[in-house]
C-alpha cells in the first residue's frame, strides 16, 4: 500500500471514533431510573398523559384515559390496555400511523406504549397500549448478536431444499398453474417455474375484507426516490407486515442528532441511499444504551440487524382513512437487533453492516449510476433489492415500457464462485412491465441464495448493468416443422423456426440435429422456444433438482445453468425412463438401472421421471421468443 493510502486509512479511524462519541454524549449511557406500574395495577378511570412529536423534533404531550384491561388481546398472556386520547391534536388527527410507540404514564410511571388501534374510520381516538413489562421482557431474551450482520439468513434444514422461513417475494409472485401445452401445440410461457420471466402479475390478490378488530398502529414506511407505480406494485408486501409506504424524506446526512428521549421519532432503514425506505415510530423508553419503541412488531421477524435512525417528524397528514406522520431520517444511529411481538429493541453505538447493491443504467442518452445500501435478511433483502432494481430503470428519463433491457448481473458470496447472470428482457406481456420482470429475477436470485438451507451465505454484495435498448425486441414462434416425418439414428435432421418480430418481418431459424445412434425405434418429441417457454416444460424436474441439492454450491450451479430469453432452443426428448440424482440429470437409464434407483431398499436422493432428453441446442438471437412448439417425429 502506498503512502498516501496508509494515510488514508488512518484518517478513517478518528472520524469514526468521533462519530460515536458524538452519540455516546448525544445519548448517555445511562438514564434516570424510571418507575414503571404493572398492568395488574391498572384501573379504568386512571388518567395519565402520551408523549410524541407532531411536527419536528418538538415533544407534546396528550392526555390519557384508561378505560381498562383486554386480557390476552394480543396472545397468551399479552394483555392490552385500552385507552381513550384526549386533546386538541390527537382528537384532530385520531390514532396515527407513527405513533407507535409513544410512552404513557400514570402518575409519573410508565405503563407502556401506544400501540393499537381499534377499528377502521374509528369516531374518537381509542387505543391500545402494550404494557411496559412485556417489552421489558423481549430485550431480556437478547442473546449473541448474529456475525456480520446477517440476522436471519441461518436456516434449519427441510425437504424441500430450502429454509422454513418465508420467502417473501417468491410468494408475493407464486401463482397457479403448471406447465403444459396448450390446445394449439404451443408452449405458454404463461405456466413457467418462474412468474416474472413470464411476465405475469403476481401479488394483486383481492383485499381482505374490512373486519373491525384490534390491530397494530401503521407504520409509516416514508419512501424518498421512489417511483410511484413501482412502490405501487411491491406495496402488498409491505402492508402485510403494517408498513404503509408515503411520501417523505431521505436521509440527512448532515442533521446532527439530537436528544433521543421517550416520544422522540425513531427509525429502522430497510434502504438507503438513492432510494430511501425507512420504517418510522417512537421510541418509548431508553435503558442505558438500549432502546425500546413501537410496542408491536416492525416486520416481525425476531432476530434482526438493521440501522437504527432518529428522525423528523416534517408533518402530521391528518386523514379519515388513517392519519400518518411525513418524516425525514438521520444517519445511523445504532441498530435495531430485535423485532418482536411487543416491540423493536435497539441498540445506540456503530450502525450495522449492509448489502451494498450498485445499479448502472447505459441509455441512449448517456449512463447513470445508482447505489443502495440494504438490510441484511433472508426474507427482506430479495424484495429490497427487487424494488431497488426496478426504480433504478424508473429514474431514467429515456425509459419507456416498451424498451428491450440487457442484463449482466453479479452477486458475490464469500466462498463461492460468483454468481453471474446475463439476459435480455422486452415487454412480452402486457400484463407487466418489463422493468419490473428484470427486477423480480434479481430478487429471486437473492432469495434463492438466501434462503438455501445449507448455510449461512455472506453476500458481500451485488453489482447490475442494464442496458436499455430503445426498441422493442421480441418474436413469436408462428411455425415449426421438421425436414421430414421420420428419421434413422444417426441421421441429420433439420428442423425449421418461422419467428415474426414485433411489428417486423418474419425471421428463419435452422436446426440442423443428429439424431443420436443409440436412439431406439419409436416417437421422438421436439420442443423449440425460448428459455421461460423451456423452462415451464421443465418445471417439476427443475424444483426437484433444487429440491435435492446437497450444498450451497450445487444451487449456485443450478442457476448458472438456467436458459436465458434471448435464446432458442431445441430439445429432443422420448418417453424412457430417466432420474433425477441429487441436482443431476441421468436420462436413458437401463432398465436394471432404473431398477435400482426404484427400490424401496435404497435411500437417496433420487426422482424417477418418464421422458428422458436426449439432446438440446441452442442458438442465440437479439431478441426476446415468450413462448414455443412441438412436434414429434418418428424413429425408425
Amino acid at each position: 500500500m502506498s503512502d498516501r493510502g496508509r494515510a488514508g486509512s488512518a484518517r478513517t479511524l478518528p472520524v469514526a471514533g468521533a462519530l460515536i462519541l458524538s452519540l455516546i454524549a448525544a445519548f448517555p449511557a445511562s438514564s434516570a431510573p424510571v418507575e414503571t406500574l404493572a398492568v395488574e395495577a391498572i384501573r379504568s378511570g386512571m388518567e395519565g398523559t402520551g408523549r410524541t412529536v407532531f411536527q419536528g423534533d418538538r415533544l407534546e404531550e396528550f392526555r390519557v384515559e384508561i378505560l381498562g384491561v383486554i386480557e390476552n388481546a394480543v396472545g397468551p398472556d399479552q394483555d392490552l390496555i385500552l385507552a381513550r386520547l384526549h386533546g386538541e391534536k390527537v382528537e384532530y388527527t385520531g390514532v396515527v400511523a407513527g405513533m407507535s410507540g409513544s410512552p404513557v404514564y400514570v402518575d409519573g410511571k410508565l405503563i407502556g406504549a401506544l400501540s393499537y388501534r381499534i377499528g377502521n374510520f374509528a369516531k374518537e381516538p381509542i387505543a391500545g397500549i402494550t404494557p411496559i413489562a412485556d417489552m421489558l421482557r423481549l430485550g431480556a431474551t437478547i442473546g449473541i448478536r448474529p456475525v456480520a450482520g446477517l440476522a436471519g439468513t441461518g436456516a434449519a434444514e427441510t425437504p424441500a431444499g430450502r429454509a422454513p422461513g418465508p420467502d417473501l417475494l417468491a410468494r408475493f409472485l407464486a401463482g397457479d398453474g403448471g406447465p403444459g401445452p396448450a390446445s394449439d401445440g404451443s408452449l405458454d410461457p404463461a405456466r413457467g417455474l418462474d412468474a416474472a420471466a413470464a411476465g405475469m402479475p403476481r401479488g394483486a390478490g383481492a383485499p381482505a375484507a374490512s373486519i373491525p378488530s384490534i390491530q397494530p398502529i401503521g407504520v409509516p414506511l416514508v419512501c424518498s426516490g421512489c417511483d410511484a407505480a413501482v412502490l405501487g406494485y411491491y406495496a402488498p408486501i409491505f402492508r402485510a407486515h403494517g408498513l404503509e409506504p408515503g411520501p417523505g424524506g431521505g436521509v440527512d446526512e448532515k442533521a446532527v442528532p439530537g436528544a433521543f428521549e421517550p416520544g422522540s421519532a425513531i427509525g429502522g432503514a430497510l434502504v438507503t441511499g438513492s432510494l430511501s425506505l425507512i420504517g418510522v415510530g417512537t421510541l418509548t423508553h431508553v435503558d442505558g444504551n438500549r432502546v425500546y419503541a413501537f410496542g408491536h412488531p416492525m416486520l416481525g421477524v425476531g432476530t434482526l440487524d438493521m440501522p437504527m435512525t432518529q428522525a423528523r417528524v416534517l408533518h402530521t397528514f391528518a386523514s379519515e382513512a388513517g392519519s400518518f406522520k411525513i418524516a425525514n431520517a438521520t444517519r445511523s444511529v445504532g441498530r435495531i437487533v430485535r423485532d418482536g411481538l411487543t416491540a423493536i429493541v435497539g441498540e445506540i453505538g456503530p450502525a450495522p453492516p449492509t448489502l451494498p447493491l450498485r445499479v448502472g443504467v447505459t441509455t441512449q442518452g448517456g449512463r447513470r449510476e445508482f447505489a443502495y445500501d440494504i438490510l441484511r435478511h433472508r426474507a427482506w433483502s430479495p424484495v429490497l433489492a427487487a424494488v431497488s432494481t426496478a426504480n433504478s430503470l424508473t429514474r431514467t428519463t429515456e425509459f419507456d415500457m416498451t424498451s428491450t433491457l440487457a442484463l449482466r448481473a453479479r452477486i458475490d458470496v464469500e466462498g463461492h464462485p460468483p454468481v453471474e447472470y446475463n439476459d435480455l428482457y422486452a415487454g412480452a406481456n402486457p400484463a407487466q412491465a418489463v422493468h419490473l420482470g428484470l427486477a423480480n429475477e434479481i430478487g429471486g436470485l437473492l432469495g434463492l441464495i438466501y434462503n438455501n438451507r445449507f448455510e449461512d451465505p455472506r453476500v458481500r454484495g451485488a453489482t447490475i448493468e442494464v442496458e436499455v435498448l430503445p426498441e422493442g425486441r421480441v418474436a413469436t414462434l408462428t411455425t415449426l416443422h421438421a425436414s421430414r416425418p421420420e428419421v434413422r439414428p444417426g441421421e441429420t435432421l433439420k428442423v425449421h423456426a418461422t419467428l415474426r418480430l414485433y411489428r417486423g418481418e418474419e425471421r428463419a431459424v435452422v436446426f440442423e440435429v443428429v439424431v443420436p445412434e443409440d436412439v431406439p425405434a419409436g416417437e421422438i418429441e421436439i420442443l423449440v422456444g425460448g428459455g421461460t417457454a423451456m423452462d415451464s416444460v421443465d418445471r417439476r424436474m427443475q424444483e426437484r433438482m433444487l429440491a435435492q441439492a446437497s450444498s450451497l454450491g450445487d444451487i449456485l450451479r443450478l442457476i448458472d445453468r438456467r436458459r436465458r430469453n434471448d435464446f432458442l432452443y431445441l430439445r429432443i426428448a422420448r418417453r424412457s425412463p430417466a432420474a433425477i440424482v441429487g441436482s443431476d440429470l441421468l436420462p436413458g437409464l437401463p432398465l436394471s438401472i432404473f431398477s435400482v434407483y426404484n427400490s424401496p431398499r435404497i435411500s437417496s436422493d433420487t426422482t424417477l421421471i418418464s421422458e428422458s432428453p436426449i439432446l438440446e441446442v441452442d442458438r442465440p438471437l437479439d431478441v426476446v421468443v415468450p413462448g414455443g412448439r412441438r412436434i414429434s417425429v418418428r424413429v425408425r
